[in-house]
C-alpha cells in the first residue's frame, strides 16, 4: 500500500462517516468527537491504524462581510481529529462548524474537509494527546454504540479509478494537494475571499 490512505478509502470513509453521523444525529456539527471516533474505527476496520487526537485547533472562516476570521477551539476548549499511521490529519467536521450559530457572527464559507499529511495555512492543529473513551451520557453512549454497529457492516472498498470515486458533496483537501470542490464551488468562493483578505494572525 502506498504511503498515505488510498483515495478509494478516503472517498469511501468520508462519505460513509459524514452520511451516517448526520443520519444518526441530524447534524454532525454537534458531535465532533463522534465523527472522529467513527472515522478512526472505520479505518481500523479496513486495516489502517489511526488514533483520535484532541487539542487546540483553529481554522479560517469567511464572514458575510467577506472578512477572514479564525474560528475553532482553544484555551479551555478542545477539538478532535484523526491521525493516521502515515501522519495524515483527518478532520471531517471543521468544514461544517460554521453551522453552529455564534451571536454576532455568521460565516458564509468554511475550509474544506481535510485528509492530508500537509496542513494548509488556513488550518492549525496543536495536539495535546490521544482521546480516550470515558464514561458517556446515555444519549452519547447510544449514538456511539449505533456507530460501532454500523462500522461492523461497513461495505468493502471499491477499487474504482479516482475519477469515479464517490466523495461527499462537500469540499475536501487530500494528500498531494488534491482538492475536490462541491457542486456549489464553495472552496472557490472561500479561496477567492481568502486571497483578497489574506490570512490574519492565528490565535494559536
Amino acid at each position: 500500500m502506498a504511503d498515505g490512505t488510498p483515495l478509494s478509502i478516503v472517498a469511501h470513509l468520508a462519505s460513509w462517516v459524514t452520511r451516517e453521523v448526520d443520519r444518526l444525529t441530524g447534524d454532525r456539527v454537534q458531535v465532533p468527537l463522534l465523527v472522529a471516533q467513527a472515522c478512526a474505527q472505520g479505518l481500523k476496520q479496513l486495516g489502517i491504524d489511526a488514533q483520535v487526537m484532541y487539542g487546540a485547533s483553529a481554522w479560517i472562516e469567511i464572514l458575510e462581510d467577506h472578512r477572514a476570521v479564525w474560528a475553532g477551539c482553544w484555551g479551555e476548549n478542545c477539538h478532535f481529529w484523526v491521525a493516521t499511521k502515515w501522519g495524515e490529519v483527518v478532520d471531517l467536521n471543521a468544514s461544517v462548524a460554521h453551522r453552529k450559530r455564534v451571536e454576532g457572527f455568521r460565516a458564509l464559507y468554511a475550509p474544506p474537509m481535510l485528509w492530508s499529511e500537509e496542513v494548509p495555512a488556513f488550518y492549525r492543529f496543536i495536539p495535546e494527546g490521544i482521546a480516550e473513551m470515558g464514561s458517556l451520557q446515555s444519549r452519547d453512549q447510544r449514538l456511539y454504540d449505533q456507530v460501532l454497529r454500523s462500522i461492523q457492516s461497513l461495505p468493502a472498498v471499491s477499487d474504482r479509478v479516482p475519477e469515479a470515486l464517490d466523495f461527499p458533496n462537500e469540499p475536501i483537501l487530500c494528500s498531494q494537494r488534491r482538492l475536490l470542490d462541491d457542486t456549489l464551488g464553495t472552496f472557490q468562493h472561500f479561496d477567492r475571499a481568502l486571497s483578497v483578505q489574506g490570512i490574519p494572525k492565528a490565535p494559536i
